[in-house]
């Protein structure tokens, strides 16, 4: 199936239109993410057909694309672009007003649900992730539609209280207050009264 844009490239230029009308310099590993979150959400709702003509590969840096991300680091860039059709740049606005905001730490919290990489990476060391992988992970959005569910939750699934603080009380000076390694704050407690056995 032929892709909807003609090159990579095209769709860097749109997103880095957007990012100096936002302000935000995006870094090349961010942009690489961006791409592949656009390649795997059009698919799922256009019958599996890529956004942009890119194979992305499974790393343990994430998805990448080969290409694209050397052209990057090189400091490649296109002076001008074919304009996205207003099919293409649904999709492109749907992840940037879901993206742009993150940081590259939040979008990997995010990738880390996704199904499609897992399933390359379980094949080994920078395994392509198929197209049909891709649409099957975002088909209704899929870890993007749930991102703002998955940020208040611990690594194990578990809710975090947002609207209040786990601590009964703020701690005092004889008090101190540790994190467990999933995050979770915990306070040293001594108990207040002495427990003797009956003789």
């Amino acid at each position: 199936m032929r892709p909807a844009t003609r090159s990579t490239f095209d769709i860097l230029y749109w997103f880095n239109l957007k990012a100096a009308e936002s302000g935000r310099p995006l870094e090349t590993a961010f942009l690489i993410k961006l791409l592949y979150l656009c390649q795997a959400l059009h698919a799922a709702s256009h019958q599996q057909q890529k956004l942009m003509p890119a194979t992305f590969l499974s790393t343990e840096a994430g998805p990448i694309e080969p290409d694209a991300f050397l052209a990057l680091e090189h400091g490649f860039e296109l002076s001008t672009a074919v304009a996205p059709s207003a099919d293409v740049e649904k999709t492109l606005n749907t992840v940037w007003q879901i993206c742009q905001d993150k940081s590259l730490t939040e979008l990997d919290f995010i990738l880390s649900f996704d199904s499609a990489l897992k399933s390359a990476s379980a094949r080994g060391r920078n395994a392509e992730i198929t197209i049909g992988e891709m649409a099957g992970a975002y088909k209704n959005g899929g870890p993007l539609s749930r991102n703002e569910i998955a940020f208040n939750k611990f690594p194990d699934g578990s809710e975090v209280a947002t609207k209040s603080s786990n601590l009964e009380a703020a701690p005092n000076a004889g008090q101190e207050v540790r994190f467990t390694a999933d995050g979770r704050s915990v306070t040293k407690w001594a108990p207040t009264k002495r427990v003797s056995a009956k003789s």
